[in-house]
């Protein structure tokens, strides 16, 4: 159980505290879910997983999104 509290404690700290996160509560609900309808350890790391990744995901995304734009007005400044 100490194991699962590390997990959740890290996985709210580093995917609730940057701009691209989703809400408290969607994390809250999540984490409800988790500790009250899934029994086993399977699913509880399945869903910890899928939100890492879906997470993980929007970050790079963003990242990738901010690179666009910036390389777009280096390429506009070069033209101009």
């Amino acid at each position: 159980m100490k194991l699962i509290k590390t997990f959740v404690f890290l996985f709210l700290l580093t995917f609730t505290t940057h701009a691209f996160s989703k809400s408290n509560e969607y994390y809250q609900m999540v984490i409800t879910n988790i500790l009250t309808n899934c029994k086993s350890d399977e699913c509880r790391k399945s869903i910890f997983e899928q939100e890492v990744n879906l997470a993980f995901f929007n970050l790079i995304n963003a990242i990738l999104d901010q690179l666009r734009f910036e390389l777009s007005q280096k390429q506009k400044e070069l033209f101009d």
